[in-house]
């Protein structure tokens, strides 16, 4: 089936769950039709990208550079990702020969370096620029120890543009039922004839979202508190 034929079908389902009837258009209205829908697809789909860290869009120990000097403690995500993955067990890594040789925590920009510190920790955060991509920046520079280190951590990759010929962020969904839903809260808000089905749609839609989060985060384990290792200091 070709994209636009998926593009279609899921025009069709949208256009029925507000209209309660099936689009007949054809030759260049079809076009526009479909056009249209693309549009509003890729505004809804900025919105749902955002509600969460999608497992689907997620990639683990993703190699973002290589240290090849101890000066540089910027380097650039690329806008093919949205973010680092932000969670208490995570940690950006300098990794050499298969062993971890420095772990950074990622925080938010104003914890990279505390200016009352005496000695700062470890830690990293991200800059975004814009929609996708952006700058990690390093509390500190590598050592020379740390040199032809890999660094290495989890991202969300960037959800792609649906396009007429390109449905790869299909892929991405969690469900055909919430992107219908999703788009057809924001259509029906935009028509004055049905601006009245909007906060049903947009209901539903919160309830197939609750769903789909609630998997995406399915767990049987419970995140600790990190605390401080002290293990190193001898008694006196």
């Amino acid at each position: 089936m070709a994209a636009i034929d998926d593009i279609q079908e899921l025009a069709q389902n949208v256009y029925f769950t507000v209209n309660n009837a099936e689009n007949d258009d054809t030759g260049d209205e079809l076009t526009a039709f479909q056009n249209n829908f693309i549009r509003a697809f890729n505004l809804w789909v900025k919105e749902f990208e955002e509600e969460a860290d999608w497992n689907r869009a997620r990639v683990n120990d993703y190699v973002l550079a290589t240290i090849t000097n101890v000066t540089t403690f910027s380097f650039t995500l690329p806008d093919d990702f949205r973010t680092p993955v932000f969670d208490i067990n995570k940690e950006l890594k300098f990794i050499n020969d298969g062993v971890v040789v420095a772990r950074f925590v990622l925080v938010n920009p104003n914890q990279r370096q505390v200016d009352d510190e005496d000695v700062n920790p470890n830690r990293a955060t991200f800059i975004p620029i814009g929609d996708s991509g952006g700058t990690i920046v390093l509390s500190r520079v590598p050592t020379a120890e740390e040199l032809t280190s890999t660094i290495v951590l989890d991202v969300i990759r960037a959800f792609p543009k649906l396009t007429r010929t390109d449905t790869e962020v299909f892929d991405y969904l969690y469900s055909s039922t919430i992107t219908t839903l999703g788009i057809a809260k924001n259509v029906a808000l935009s028509d004055v004839t049905k601006v009245s089905l909007s906060p049903s749609f947009a209901q539903k839609y919160k309830n197939e979202l609750d769903k789909a989060i609630m998997v995406n985060n399915a767990t049987n384990a419970v995140d600790d508190m990190r605390m401080d290792d002290f293990s190193s200091i001898g008694s006196f």
